[in-house]
């Protein structure tokens, strides 16, 4: 009996002290609901920006691919064996330096009885030629021996042909690449030999869609950078293609560049940028200030509310080009508007705001990062 009531006054102690939680959360329930209409969240800290118009070059931009201004694969043209290589891998040469000489000994002992035939024939045909004009041989004998002169002279002047081909040179000036031959190597006409490249003068191609074309001419000025954009060569458009691709629907344009200073390689990669006309006036915001969405991109534009405060309005905007710290606002805002560029994730339309007394940091169109 005892246990019953012990376990009877536990459960009525429990019983009251749930009553009272309730009703103590029940009191602050409605305290809440009756001043929820009233309740405003406090303002936020923001830093703004100005609207402002700027003059931006019009310019188009591409990648393009470096080409020698005279580039081939060095090859051999007739057969033979190497005999002496006179080039050392990476080197400048000059027209007319000599790359590779093969093995001439059986070409020089044809052309010394070559010459030994063509010496013949022509002393029998002087021969005949006195004999003519005596009438002791005929015009038959001195035109066959004429044939015979002819043929000699032939046979001498092709075997001095192939000696000379047997000598292989640099065509035009330029950089020699690695050798693709050695030391007794037997050559077929056609073996490649070595890359001989061109690159005082570089060709930049670089492909520039259809719609375009109408803003690209020869002779615009072309800037082409290599890597982080640290070296920059200049040069112009000195030829436009004359068909579009049907598949990528673009046209080749060609640049020629100075590349004295030999930064650029054939078949390197570069940026490749082309001043088109007079630079653009646009409107721009800081990229900070721009609260990217799939249903639109927004920016809380800052104006005085009905108590002489400060909030933030949330506006749609359409954006354009973006160059270094901005971005070009095509429509929805208007000069001169502020617009927060620093802490416009956390406003929501219409709350109040205040501006920040934190200096903001310096917006530029070529900014260059501290750790460059």
């Amino acid at each position: 009996m005892k246990r019953f009531k012990s376990i009877l006054f536990a459960l009525l102690g429990l019983i009251c002290v749930f009553m009272l939680l309730a009703g103590v959360k029940g009191g602050q329930i409605a305290a809440m609901i009756a001043s929820g209409e009233s309740f405003v969240p406090p303002p936020e800290y923001v830093s703004t920006f100005n609207v402002e118009q700027q003059s931006w070059p019009n310019t188009y931009n591409a990648i393009g691919t470096v080409l020698a201004d005279e580039g081939i694969i060095v090859a051999a043209e007739v057969p033979g064996r190497v005999k002496k290589i006179s080039f050392s891998n990476g080197q400048q040469v000059t027209a007319g330096t000599v790359l590779i000489e093969q093995d001439v000994t059986n070409e020089q002992a044809q052309l010394r009885a070559a010459e030994a035939s063509f010496k013949l024939a022509k002393t029998s045909y002087d021969r005949l030629v006195q004999l003519r004009r005596t009438n002791i041989a005929t015009q038959s004998e001195l035109d066959n021996a004429k044939q015979q002169l002819d043929s000699a002279a032939a046979q001498v002047d092709n075997l001095k042909a192939t000696l000379q081909k047997k000598v292989i040179r640099a065509p035009f000036d330029g950089r020699i690449g690695i050798r693709q031959v050695d030391l007794g190597t037997d050559l077929q006409a056609g073996t490649p030999i070595v890359s001989l490249q061109a690159t005082n003068k570089v060709r930049v191609n670089f492909p520039v869609p259809q719609h375009w074309l109408t803003q690209i001419s020869k002779g615009l000025p072309v800037e082409v950078s290599v890597g982080d954009g640290a070296v920059v060569v200049k040069g112009e458009i000195s030829a436009i293609g004359a068909e579009i691709n049907t598949s990528t629907r673009n046209v080749i344009v060609q640049s020629i560049l100075d590349n004295s200073s030999n930064v650029l390689i054939p078949g390197m990669a570069v940026s490749t940028t082309v001043t088109l006309t007079e630079p653009h006036q646009l409107l721009v915001v800081p990229s900070t200030a721009i609260i990217y969405a799939p249903f639109g991109d927004t920016v809380f534009v800052v104006e005085k509310d009905d108590k002489g405060g400060l909030k933030a309005r949330q506006q749609f905007v359409r954006l354009g080009k973006a160059r270094g710290d901005f971005v070009e606002v095509i429509d929805g805002l208007k000069a001169g508007e502020q617009v927060v560029s620093a802490g416009a994730f956390k406003l929501f339309n219409g709350q109040a705001v205040v501006l920040s007394k934190t200096q903001p940091p310096e917006f530029k169109t070529t900014p260059t990062p501290a750790d460059t």
